[in-house]
């Protein structure tokens, strides 16, 4: 499985902190996401205060991303990233003795 990061545009009218509102785009993706039969994954959306998008996801293969983006009707301003790596806190080195 791949992990990318789709990033786009917030819609224009799309207010991310109204909950009815987010509860509807939420709904389009996940349905866009089952018609994809198993073969896309959604683990969260982070909305930025400078109105983008980044959606955190695991396919099958980068293809399942173009039936994925045509179903939820988002090809406009999208943009596919490869996550290479997760760096957290679990990552790093033993502290450097002073």
């Amino acid at each position: 499985m791949i992990k990318l990061l789709i990033e786009r545009d917030l819609p224009a009218g799309f207010d991310v902190t109204d909950d009815a509102q987010a509860a509807r785009h939420a709904r389009i993706a996940l349905d866009a996401i089952i018609a994809t039969q198993g073969r896309m994954h959604w683990l969260c959306t982070y909305a930025t205060d400078d109105r983008k998008l980044f959606g955190l996801v695991v396919v099958e293969s980068e293809a399942v991303i173009d039936a994925y983006v045509r179903n939820a009707g988002i090809s406009s301003s999208v943009r596919i990233h490869r996550v290479l790596r997760t760096l957290d806190p679990a990552l790093a080195a033993p502290p450097v003795a002073s």
